[in-house]
């Protein structure tokens, strides 16, 4: 006998069914329809163990059963031996049916059963179930290579952080090395910029996002190292933080960070004229007002008697500040000088 593929009707059925005389129907119905029977459980784990043992083509499986009802066998037999079921029931109930695809069940049946529909329904299920299992190695396959994904991303990571301290390291040596303050505030601002991208990079690895970033918890890691390496006992530096809970994309966060280095970094150094005073505080503030991203970094140090010579960009780190603010954040930029210096900085996320 034929099925409706045409293909010979082969299949090797199991019927998991408590009820004596439902599962001799059954079994009629199959072998009238050409199907051959291989086994009859009366309960749930009798039905595992079947499968498991005769490894059958096709369960057909009631809802309900003792030991372990349909859906839970169902569920066994696909997590030890992945094969299509079919789960047969008196009731019509919505549910059942979410609960049963969720299982990975084929199709389901409403008793008593009539030929073409148990026809239909094994002909259905023999094709889900092959998309399933397609699936199902298509997600495998997709796992592993997630899996190979990150140890290769924890691997760059290691690297680049390596590289990183490194360079850091190396600067380090070349400043310890050098006698002439002017090169060595250069190899010094050089050595803090490294350290912003390696922060940065941390960060990114640490929340798991290589393209966005919440700025809260960068800002603070980042500002937190940049005034410890340059407390001491005769510069004593309060850190003031107002972060919100802005996300950047990765650029402007390495634009923003660079930005924040170069300012900070020159508040550290100029602002407070190596006076201990527990009043010395660098302010920074980050807030979204009317759709536009604010940022503000203030000190309360001696300020700058020259405001037009710094707009101007006279130094390295002002041209820094200046190029990243208009050409990578397409912001704009106010500096003023009233009790301390503060640069506020506006851009859209």
């Amino acid at each position: 006998m034929k099925n409706y593929n045409g293909e010979s009707k082969n299949l090797k059925i199991l019927i998991a069914e408590d009820d004596f005389l439902v599962s001799e129907m059954i079994e009629g119905e199959l072998v009238n329809a050409g199907y051959e029977v291989i086994g009859k459980a009366s309960n749930g784990k009798i039905a595992v163990d079947l499968t498991l043992a005769l490894k059958p083509d096709l369960v057909l499986m009631d809802i309900r059963m003792p030991e372990l009802n349909g859906l839970e066998a169902s569920t066994q037999i696909m997590e030890t031996c992945p094969t299509p079921v079919i789960i047969l029931t008196a009731y019509d109930n919505r549910d059942m049916v979410v609960d049963a695809g969720d299982v990975g069940v084929a199709a389901y049946l409403n008793k008593p059963l009539d030929s073409l529909e148990l026809e239909r329904a094994i002909i259905i299920s023999m094709a889900r179930f092959k998309d399933i299992v397609e699936l199902q190695e298509k997600n495998n396959q997709l796992e592993e290579a997630d899996k190979l994904n990150i140890a290769l991303m924890k691997e760059v990571h290691h690297r680049v952080k390596n590289n990183f301290q490194l360079i850091s390291s190396l600067l380090n040596l070349q400043i310890g090395s050098i006698e002439e303050d002017k090169a060595k505030k250069i190899l010094e601002a050089g050595r803090d910029r490294v350290q912003t991208l390696a922060i940065l990079h941390e960060k990114l690895y640490e929340t798991g996002n290589l393209v966005s970033l919440p700025m809260n918890v960068f800002v603070k890691d980042l500002l937190k190292a940049l005034v410890a390496a340059y407390n001491t006992k005769e510069k004593l530096i309060n850190l003031n933080l107002n972060i919100e809970s802005i996300v950047l994309d990765s650029k402007k966060a390495v634009s923003l960070g660079l930005i924040l280095n170069e300012a900070v970094t020159n508040s550290v150094k100029y602002a407070f004229l190596n006076q201990v005073d527990k009043n010395n505080t660098i302010s920074v503030s980050m807030a979204v007002e009317d759709k536009t991203i604010l940022l503000s970094i203030k000190d309360n140090g001696i300020g700058i008697s020259d405001i037009d010579k710094i707009k101007s960009g006279n130094t390295l780190g002002m041209q820094l500040i200046y190029l990243l603010t208009e050409s990578q954040l397409e912001g704009s930029i106010e500096i003023e000088s009233k009790a301390g210096l503060e640069i506020i900085i506006r851009f859209k996320p």
